[in-house]
């Protein structure tokens, strides 16, 4: 009978000094990240165009997370929109201004997989949509179609559409621009947000977005 050892030799790494794992994980992010980001900085100066990819963050960190990747030098962005009007005693007070769509950022950075990577250290970040090894791209034309219609996915602006549960529908614009997506909850009011339902890498992917922003099949 042949006996196997279970013991092994050699010394642990890592564990001299004050740091945390954690620590020096969060160091080697924010290197890729600066990194990436002058590497982008300078492909823009130089004329080159880097690709918008969108990040998945936690619903209502999305300022926080823009604030943080501008300070770092990445450039970021996170379309804005009026919410709905509150009424209190027969007063209207104006809604607050909130993302166009809930959880997510819009990110510019270098097309590398490390970048996108750094990208996960940041705190309230979820994941880059579709992956760091083959994320979805965003154009700069889609992206500048966000901002070109400001106000016309204000919560209150009216909306000539009526969808249903099951209904098809077609997105218009933002990080999920020109897919089809399914809807989940039904709209009769003509105004507001709806969830849908969006097939991605094999999985249905809840998302709610402004009724305004979709376009029926």
């Amino acid at each position: 009978m042949i006996m196997q050892r279970s013991t092994f030799t050699g010394s642990p790494i890592a564990l001299q000094g004050p740091d945390r794992f954690a620590d020096r994980m969060r160091r080697i992010s924010d290197g890729l990240l600066d990194e990436g980001a002058l590497l982008t900085a300078n492909l823009r100066i130089s004329g080159g165009k880097a690709p918008w990819f969108a990040l998945r963050v936690w619903t209502g960190r999305e300022k926080t997370v823009e604030n943080r990747l501008d300070a770092i030098g990445v450039r970021s962005l996170v379309p804005m929109r009026k919410g709905p009007d509150l009424r209190r005693r027969g007063r209207v007070i104006e809604g607050q201004m909130m993302p166009v769509i809930h959880g997510y950022v819009l990110v510019q950075m270098m097309a590398l997989s490390e970048y996108l990577a750094g990208l996960l250290g940041l705190e309230h970040v979820i994941d880059v949509l579709g992956g760091c090894e083959r994320p979805m791209r965003l154009s700069d034309k889609e992206v500048s179609r966000c901002l070109a219609r400001k106000g016309n996915f204000d919560w209150e602006r009216p909306v000539h559409l009526v969808v249903r549960t099951g209904d098809p529908v077609w997105i218009t614009a933002g990080p999920f621009c020109d897919r089809k997506a399914t809807v989940v909850t039904p709209s009769k009011k003509g105004r507001g947000d709806v969830v849908v339902s969006i097939d991605l890498m094999g999985g249905e992917v809840p998302v709610t977005v402004p009724l305004a922003l979709l376009k029926k099949l």
